[in-house]
């Protein structure tokens, strides 16, 4: 079994330290809580904020395995035995003017595994972000997990990757939005972008068989867009575990069981043994 905590936050624009003072409070008051936890996982951009410009972000990147945020937040994962994952700006070390939009895994020895780099950057991102390449899966004392970041939620290819790279759990850290292109009333209820939500989350879970866990911020930027919560935690057949349907900040929790991926793929939700790769050279076409 594996105790994961998934926190609903809302970060300052720009404002790194108060992030990820913030980020500590609720990592010590989780771990206070239930020091079983396994894993703890916090929003897209949590150090930073969102609907920033492109000066601010270089100012607030970070390089692996050191920054402002890595060596705070590497020292509560060490002291606590616990793994983290959030987002934040991130440097290339080869090439520093090269930003990404990353989310990075600390593992419970706090040491920096590596980062997942956002392939399907959105929107204004791409003024000061460059789309990365790859789905790596990051081996864990609690099994092995692959990262996906916000947009790539609705590409059913990305969790596939991963999935087939070996991930026994999906982490999503993302920023999902409230319509921004037509006018909504939040009187209404549940909006268009919340029902994306819920539907792009549960399928990715039970399209590959896997946990899946989703911590989405709230609040705004001061700029267009707000963000609405819906933070998820979702079992192999895509039911929702725990969620976090409120726009307040938070923390959901739940036991997985990651053996379930394994005895479910082995009766009835053999999607993957039954797959014809020889019969899907159409997916790889462009549009």
């Amino acid at each position: 079994m594996a105790k994961v905590s998934c926190v609903q936050m809302k970060p300052e624009l720009g404002n790194v330290e108060y992030n990820v003072n913030k980020m500590e409070e609720f990592i010590r008051d989780i771990m206070g809580k239930e020091p079983e936890t396994d894993l703890i996982v916090f929003p897209e951009l949590i150090t930073s904020g969102y609907e920033g410009e492109p000066e601010q972000f270089q100012e607030m990147a970070e390089t692996l395995p050191n920054g402002y945020s890595l060596d705070r937040i590497s020292a509560l994962a060490k002291e606590f035995q616990v793994n983290i994952i959030y987002g934040l700006p991130e440097r290339d070390p080869l090439y520093p003017d090269v930003l990404y939009n990353a989310a990075v895994i600390i593992n419970d020895e706090g040491t920096p595994l590596g980062t997942y780099r956002k392939v399907h950057p959105f929107a204004d991102e791409k003024r000061w972000c460059r789309a990365g390449c790859d789905f790596p899966v990051f081996d864990t004392n609690i099994g092995k997990i692959g990262i996906m970041i916000c947009w790539d939620t609705a590409f059913p290819e990305v969790a596939r990757c991963l999935a087939l790279n070996g991930a026994e759990l999906l982490v999503v850290s993302t920023n999902w939005e409230d319509p921004y292109e037509e006018p909504w009333d939040p009187a209404d209820g549940v909006n268009k972008h919340e029902n994306d939500w819920d539907l792009m989350t549960r399928a990715r879970a039970f399209d590959n068989t896997l946990h899946l866990v989703a911590a989405n911020r709230i609040g705004g930027d001061g700029g267009v867009l707000t963000f609405f919560g819906r933070s998820k935690i979702i079992d192999p057949r895509g039911n929702v575990i725990a969620a976090l349907d409120k726009r307040e900040e938070g923390v959901i929790s739940a036991d997985l069981d990651l053996s379930l991926t394994r005895m479910h793929r082995e009766t009835y939700y053999c999607f993957l043994k039954d797959r014809r790769p020889d019969a899907y050279g159409e997916v790889t076409r462009p549009y």
